[in-house]
């Protein structure tokens, strides 16, 4: 099956917001290759680029794809072409400027489709690595000559890895391949599964059995709203207390004035005499609780972006210290810079929650 790509309008090469590089080696990753490349200035130039094309070709349309309307007598007022379409026995895909996520999720399950090539997946979901760091990690993997596949979809600290290969593709090596990702990624890996971090915590949580409290100062609440979207999860969460002050943290928690003052609120200790306040009700068999510094300035309590995160039952508490600061943070508002940290300390609470139900053997039926 042919792949042609038709740049519209003179600019489209020069402006910098095509990047034809990647969209070959994206295809030639699975195995299709750009079959040539035909620029058009007006509508009539577009007509005829599609007229001397076979009938079962994919055109990728980049550029203004205005012309491309006019040229397929799909110009209604305003109204604009959907990302993709068939006209005659030929599909188009409509991609004005490159878009690496269209590419994968559009433009290369259409040739799979055309070209009756089916593929089976395994999906890794991960948190904390950047999709940089998971590159690097599976470099030697991604080298593999069986023609098995990996794409990456970061979403903030999460990262979905899609290891993709062909129904062909032996069963060793693909047994071969999913293990060593699987050991390779036990750092970091959550679910096998396309679920979110909230989701794959809370479905944990339930086959536990276990009854949880959470106390949180700076991510206000935010584990217990992510856990509580999930159904049934009242036979499982017992409270969950916002603990923002000193005296809350006091009064609710049992927190030792001497941690306080002489520690801050933003420290180990802190946070795990607020788990240990949780775990002073019989009836609670697990318990989390959160503490940090969200900014976006330092105040008393130290640094921007550090937060500890404690998790644990009467047997052992432990906790956990973070720093986390967006790259682009210089650019952010303060209430951005605010947002993006506490999602973090939600995610990492619910990571760490998650890591502890996978290890914990004697969470279920209360016994902590």
């Amino acid at each position: 099956m042919n792949v042609i790509v038709l740049v519209i309008g003179k600019n489209t090469f020069t402006d910098g917001n095509f990047d034809f590089k990647r969209l070959s080696v994206l295809l030639s990753d699975r195995d299709y290759e750009i079959t040539r490349i035909r620029c058009a200035e007006n509508a009539e130039e577009i007509t005829d680029i599609i007229a001397e094309s076979d009938e079962d070709d994919m055109i990728v349309a980049v550029g203004d794809t205005a012309y491309l309307a006019e040229a397929l007598d799909k110009n209604e007022p305003g109204e604009k072409l959907p990302d993709y379409f068939s006209a005659g026995e030929r599909t188009f895909v409509v991609m004005p400027v490159f878009d690496e996520r269209k590419v994968k999720e559009v433009v290369i399950p259409l040739l799979n489709i055309r070209s009756k090539k089916c593929f089976n997946t395994v999906i890794f979901r991960t948190f904390g690595r950047t999709e940089e760091e998971l590159r690097e990690l599976l470099r030697d993997q991604m080298r593999n000559r069986n023609k098995i596949m990996f794409d990456f979809y970061p979403d903030g600290e999460e990262c979905a890895v899609r290891v993709r290969y062909s129904r062909s593709t032996s069963s060793s090596a693909v047994n071969d391949t999913v293990n060593a990702v699987g050991d390779l990624l036990a750092d970091c890996l959550y679910a096998l599964k396309d679920i979110s971090l909230a989701e794959s915590t809370a479905e944990l949580l339930l086959a536990s059995g276990a009854k949880l409290s959470v106390a949180e100062s700076f991510t206000g609440g935010g584990v217990a709203s992510a856990l509580i979207a999930t159904p049934g999860m009242s036979a499982c969460l017992r409270e969950s207390i916002v603990a923002y002050s000193d005296h809350a943290k006091k009064k609710r928690l049992g927190v030792s004035s001497d941690v306080l003052e002489k520690l801050g609120a933003v420290s180990a200790d802190c946070a795990f005499e607020m788990a240990s306040g949780l775990l002073n009700d019989p009836e609670c068999d697990i318990a989390v609780a959160t503490t940090g510094n969200a900014g976006p300035t330092a105040e008393r309590d130290g640094t921007v972006g550090l937060y500890y995160i404690a998790v644990g039952d009467r047997n052992a508490v432990h906790v956990f210290e973070h720093y986390y600061m967006p790259e682009d943070a210089s650019e952010l508002s303060g209430s951005e810079l605010r947002r993006r940290i506490t999602r973090s300390g939600i995610e990492t609470a619910l990571f760490e929650l998650g890591k502890y139900l996978k290890n914990s053997k004697g969470a279920n039926n209360g016994q902590g």
